[in-house]
């Protein structure tokens, strides 16, 4: 196996760096401008609640969004490892991120009073499709960030951004409260859509004008009849059977203690996410809420993913990044248990501020929590493996939850998602290791583990 020299490890030259710093920053900053406009916590779950009251329905967009963006990363991880550039495979696999957008607002027009149950499968085809254009592109991105930005500055670099993105999401959350207040349906809901496909756009010109360093390139030696060895390794195509491969990544799991504690502890966040889809529908059905005031919630909401992205990015780059998660599982334990007795706007404006500060540290680790523990060769696969860990857990819940308040009411819920909420604090403060502190002698042994 190979592992790269020091010279492929080290970091982007100070002018490319400014340069990403700028282009890819601004890139998260309108791809999060697009998804306030449309988000999956307020706006998806109202446009279902006007095709159906089915609660199981409601929960299925987290679950959906779970699948597509965490199914196919481990399928595309070994890929990357072999890619000295990722960003050409970035921007065609993107393009299946931001298109559904586009046909969904097209679709809510042409469908909404002819044919209710087609558009919802639409809706759900759509928002698997763009999720899953994700999950393809999720690991070689990440991987490229860390080459692009120092590590020293990983943390401030998306705490900006994706704070900067907050900032933007507020005033597209404020639009799209006015859309669902003032226009009528289903255009309300189309407009919100498109004008995140516009966003997402401009994103993508953003993301196309970075300038990416080349990556170590982890490559087999393979030796076949009528092959000629003399080529790079990097070249030689290594085809491996889905058996090995899953052997291969069981033997990391197993080799490292740490990671196995990350990903039983990520599960315990997934699971308290349970109630997350079902705070705007609670908000409506029973805290006394209209339309208009849970569109309201919306840019409560993302104040708070903005103001947690600043606060999280900052914190993490100074007392380490597994702390983030210690206070997000915080905030997500109080706004499930707030949300038991909540009634009135003011109220469930706390619960969607501790839920978007919660957001906001889930989606800071996950972007930088993993990329410190394992070597930069393995990246990708760390990220991946990280990411369909918590597949599991980030598709069941909600699906559980919905189903739980189907048949026996919200409190069940609730009662959960506090529960796990707090044990998944208790496990990232006293079980999961601090990477920083083993980082060195992880690069000194995994690299051996699959080779």
């Amino acid at each position: 196996m190979s592992v790269g020299t020091g010279a492929d490890l080290r970091v982007a030259q100070p002018a490319h760096t400014r340069w990403n710093f700028t282009v890819f920053g601004a890139d998260i900053a309108f791809f999060s401008l697009g998804l306030s406009i449309s988000s999956a916590y307020t706006v998806m779950p109202l446009f279902v609640h006007h095709l159906t009251p089915d609660n199981f329905l409601v929960a299925l967009i987290p679950a959906i969004r779970a699948l597509g963006l965490f199914g196919p990363q481990l399928l595309v991880a070994p890929l990357v490892e072999r890619l000295r550039h990722a960003l050409p495979f970035i921007l065609v696999c993107t393009i299946l991120e931001r298109v559904p957008y586009l046909v969904l607002g097209l679709g809510a027009l042409w469908l909404a009073h002819s044919n209710t149950a087609l558009l919802l499968v639409l809706f759900f085809v759509m928002v698997f499709l763009a999720l899953f254009g994700g999950g393809l592109t999720y690991p070689a991105w990440l991987d490229m960030i860390a080459r692009a930005i120092p590590g020293n500055w990983l943390g401030r670099f998306l705490g900006f951004w994706t704070g900067l993105g907050g900032v933007l999401g507020i005033g597209g959350a404020a639009i799209a409260a006015a859309l669902l207040a003032q226009e009528p349906w289903p255009l309300n809901f189309a407009l919100c859509f498109i004008l995140t496909f516009a966003a997402m756009v401009v994103s993508f010109v953003l993301l196309s004008l970075g300038r990416e360093p080349p990556r170590a390139v982890r490559a087999k030696s393979v030796r076949s009849p009528g092959r000629d060895t003399s080529a790079p390794r990097e070249t030689i195509a290594v085809q491996r059977s889905v058996l090995q491969q899953t052997r291969e990544l069981w033997a990391l799991v197993r080799s490292d203690d740490g990671l196995r504690r990350l990903i039983v502890s990520n599960g315990l966040v997934g699971i308290s996410t349970m109630a997350g889809a079902l705070f705007a529908i609670t908000a409506l059905k029973l805290g006394g809420l209209s339309y208009a005031e849970v569109g309201v919630e919306s840019t409560v909401l993302f104040v708070a993913m903005t103001g947690g992205n600043f606060l999280w990015g900052a914190i993490g780059d100074r007392f380490g990044h597994r702390s983030i998660l210690v206070w997000g599982s915080l905030a997500t334990a109080i706004s499930a248990a707030l949300a038991l007795w909540a009634h009135g706007f003011w109220l469930y404006a706390l619960i969607f501020l501790l839920f978007g500060l919660n957001t906001a540290a889930v989606n800071m680790a996950g972007f930088t929590l993993i990329t410190e523990f394992g070597p930069e060769s393995r990246r990708p696969t760390y990220v991946a493996l990280a990411s369909v860990s918590y597949a599991p857990f980030a598709i069941g819940a909600p699906l559980i939850g919905g189903w739980l308040a189907d048949r026996w009411g919200y409190t069940p819920v609730f009662i959960v998602s506090a529960m796990t909420g707090a044990l998944a604090l208790l496990a990232f403060q006293f079980w999961v290791p601090n990477p920083r502190a083993r980082k060195t002698a992880t690069e000194n042994t995994s690299g051996t583990v699959m080779g």
